[in-house]
């Protein structure tokens, strides 16, 4: 499919995080407020269909609709080329709504765009503390701290091949926030994971104000009062993390030493983080901008 071939687009709009760091609550938020905005809003609304609804971009399905080909055939040059093709897929053919979730990083792979900028009208992108991403990713892999420490520092680092996705250039935890959120946009809204946390309303009035969905602050409760039902009924414990539980001293330090520019830049290198790892400000910054460079390269 191309734009070129007549069809009418309707620009995308990015989900963007890296993982685990709250796309998934940001993409059931941006549905129930598209829902419950409309007229005719339904009683109930089933969101076990959502990865449907709002697709991820590393899908095999959709890399079989452009190249004809299973997913599992492509390398990842073949991928990279069909990125773009996707997208447009995507905005021109009405398969699921025109939001998408993506954990790629936002710049080149095999010199194609990761993010079609030809038919992209938007994002919003979810930061995270690295620290409660690494102790959220230790529990979830179930695999030692310092290997998930090593592949979160990992420059230009791809996600495999899985069963049923593509390969996808996700890069360091430093690469992929810095790509999304190192130069200010309109187009691109900046989440944190924890001012969600702190107050859902306030967040999601911006994410429907960026969004362009006319959600009224009584839709805006009740969507964040729905969400917070499921969280209930799924047991959902993310926003009570703590990762000194998981990562000691040491493994804080690591990450810190790594990401320290960002972190401070999005208000994570706080007093109490830097205590816990042992380690300065100034030579947490001076360690970090060695790998800078490199890593957002």
């Amino acid at each position: 499919m191309s734009v070129a071939a007549g069809k009418s687009v309707r620009p995308l709009y990015f989900v963007a995080s890296y993982p685990r760091s709250g796309g998934t609550w940001v993409r059931s938020m941006a549905y129930l407020l598209i829902v419950l905005s409309q007229p005719d809003a339904p009683k109930q609304i089933d969101m076990r269909n959502l990865d449907n609804i709002i697709p991820w971009d590393a899908h095999g399905l959709l890399y079989r609709a452009v190249t004809g080909r299973e997913h599992d055939t492509l390398d990842e040059l073949e991928v990279a080329e069909a990125r773009p093709k996707v997208h447009t897929l995507l905005a021109t053919e009405d398969i699921s709504l025109p939001v998408v979730r993506t954990h790629a990083i936002r710049g080149t792979f095999h010199g194609h765009e990761t993010i079609n900028p030809k038919v992209t009208g938007g994002a919003t992108y979810v930061v995270r503390n690295p620290l409660n991403v690494a102790a959220a990713l230790v529990e979830m892999e179930g695999v030692a701290p310092l290997r998930i420490i090593e592949l979160m520092m990992k420059t230009d680092r791809r996600v495999q091949q899985a069963q049923f996705t593509v390969a996808e250039p996700q890069g360091s935890w430093t690469q992929n926030v810095a790509s999304w959120t190192g130069a200010p946009q309109k187009e691109i809204l900046v989440l944190r994971f924890e001012d969600m946390v702190a107050d859902p309303a306030r967040e999601f009035q911006k994410l429907a104000r960026h969004m362009a969905i006319p959600a009224n602050e009584r839709t805006i409760e009740k969507a964040c009062g729905l969400m917070a039902e499921m969280h209930k009924a799924e047991g959902w414990a993310e926003d009570r993390r703590d990762y000194r539980t998981i990562l000691q001293p040491a493994h804080a330090r690591a990450v810190i030493e790594g990401h320290a520019i960002e972190m401070n830049r999005h208000g994570y290198l706080t007093e109490r983080v830097l205590s816990h790892a042992g380690i300065e400000r100034a030579e947490a910054l001076a360690i970090a901008a060695k790998y800078a460079p490199v890593m957002a390269g």
